[in-house]
């Protein structure tokens, strides 16, 4: 049997940070089932948690993100169970065309209108661009299940994922994709971005010292004769969050 890659442990020594796998993939998928795509701000504006069906097809969009192998499950030790999940991408120039493409293949339009958006705000907001930079690795989709928040999971799933980018960027870590196969990084990563949706990330990305690229309300989108701010609090408003390495 392969030895897991462990990237971090908890203070307390009850969770560990692992690489997400081929072998721990499809428990990683199931965790966003429970979290990611029933509770993220978007995801619920765009109906995604009244329509189970749709998940299979979000799940090939997430593991094109895990194929990367930078992704995290964070695994309870005592029972081996997927506590929570961060799913995180390195962005080159190819990025938008996958987005695109996905796009074109969609069924449900739930899907349809989340990868839409995704296209729609990097139109609007280029973080790359904005830094001056070439290469991001974007924390892409957080998710904790109910019965593991508030034991600061979340926050560690970020930490693990700058230390992850900061040791690709000064050439310290190989990339082992989600196969194992292990490839040259021609271009590392210069900044760690994440597109924050609640205050729980906003926070985070606060107290780890990200920088605001930009702040835009969620009335700015509409789908489907819908805007996203009909089912998200006025008072939360879409950031653009990096981190220099």
């Amino acid at each position: 049997m392969k030895q897991k890659s462990i990237w971090s442990t908890s203070e307390d020594g009850s969770i560990e940070y692992l690489q997400i796998t081929e072998g721990l993939l499809q428990e990683s998928l199931e965790a966003m089932h429970r979290s990611f795509y029933i509770n993220e701000n978007v995801c619920v504006a765009l109906g995604l948690p009244d329509r189970p069906e749709c998940f299979p097809e979000m799940d090939k969009l997430v593991t094109w993100v895990a194929e990367d192998g930078i992704s995290i499950a964070a695994v309870d030790k005592a029972t081996g169970k997927v506590a929570g999940v961060a799913f995180n991408k390195l962005h080159g120039t190819d990025t938008m065309d996958v987005f695109a493409k996905h796009l074109k293949l969609c069924e449900h339009s739930e899907v349809r209108n989340l990868l839409q958006w995704m296209c729609d705000i990097e139109k609007i907001f280029d973080i790359c661009e904005h830094c001056k930079v070439k290469t991001a690795m974007e924390i892409m989709f957080v998710g904790i299940l109910p019965e593991f928040r508030k034991r600061g999971i979340a926050k560690k799933l970020f930490e693990v994922s700058i230390s992850i980018a900061k040791r690709l960027s000064h050439g310290k870590e190989d990339k082992v994709i989600s196969n194992g196969t292990t490839l040259a990084i021609t271009r590392p990563p210069e900044i760690v971005t994440a597109i924050c949706t609640s205050f729980i990330t906003h926070k985070i990305a606060e107290q780890l010292r990200f920088e605001l690229g930009a702040e835009m309300g969620f009335d700015r989108f509409e789908y489907d004769g819908r805007s996203l701010a009909s089912k998200i609090a006025h008072s939360q408003n879409l950031t653009f969050e990096f981190l220099r390495l």
